[in-house]
């Protein structure tokens, strides 16, 4: 069984030199703590620092910002690693933040657990009553991802979290009577970012990268106070009252 980690939702402007050093840490993390997956890079703007790309098997980073691309879910960009990873032939995939780490060595084989136990299609999480999905991060099957993230029917949209909600529920063939919550316990299962272990990197890094870099690697550090905790705040489910 073939499983891989899509690390894609960054872009890097001239000026923003900083976002390097994140995406340098967020790579090194996960190679560190996934030694023997292969990790895909997808993002756009500053190609990312030669350690970065060291770290990687392989990205897709055009230098032009895609501005397009930005608050509506990366769909192209996202895709473009899902392509490259199905040619591949990979099976599975992990799609995370590239501004994001995960204190969970071989997350892959955590996640794939978790849905193997629940059988379930996919391991999601940050989503809400509005049916909106999260974006950010994923497991699942490669090619039920990528229907997910059917860029055709992605626009229009403000927000990536209501598109990949909506072809959710058009992949696995609409609500039929159920409810959002309903087809979500159906087909997904469902984690809160504290128990990802979920470092928000984009909010913290200052806090991070002043770290011992070993610390961070070895995930030798109180991570509580540093968790990813955007939105949707509204409404958001947690695992209490998705499973209960």
């Amino acid at each position: 069984m073939k499983r891989a980690i899509l690390l894609s939702h960054l872009f890097v402007r001239e000026g923003e030199g900083y976002k390097l050093d994140v995406i340098d840490l967020c790579v090194d993390h996960f190679r560190k703590n996934n030694p023997d997956t292969y990790i895909f890079l997808s993002g756009h703007g500053l190609t990312p620092l030669s350690s970065t790309l060291d770290n990687s098997n392989g990205y897709y980073w055009p230098n032009e910002i895609i501005e397009s691309e930005i608050n509506v879910g990366h769909p192209r960009l996202v895709n473009e690693g899902l392509d490259r990873l199905i040619e591949l032939g990979f099976e599975y995939v992990c799609k995370a933040r590239i501004d994001s780490i995960h204190l969970i060595p071989n997350i892959t084989e955590y996640c794939h657990g978790i849905i193997t136990k629940e059988k379930t299609k996919k391991l999601v999480t940050t989503c809400n009553d509005h049916g909106y999905m999260g974006d950010l991060f994923t497991y699942g099957d490669v090619n039920f991802i990528k229907k997910c993230w059917n860029e055709k029917t992605w626009y229009p949209t403000t927000t990536g979290l209501l598109s990949l909600g909506k072809n959710f529920i058009n992949t696995v063939g609409g609500l039929n009577e159920k409810s959002w919550l309903e087809l979500l316990k159906k087909h997904c299962s469902y984690r809160d970012p504290d128990t990802l272990k979920w470092v928000n990197l984009r909010a913290y890094y200052q806090q991070i990268l002043s770290l011992p870099r070993d610390k961070v690697l070895n995930n030798d550090f109180d991570f509580k106070d540093y968790i990813w905790d955007d939105w949707p705040l509204e409404n958001r489910y947690t695992e209490n009252n998705y499973y209960n």
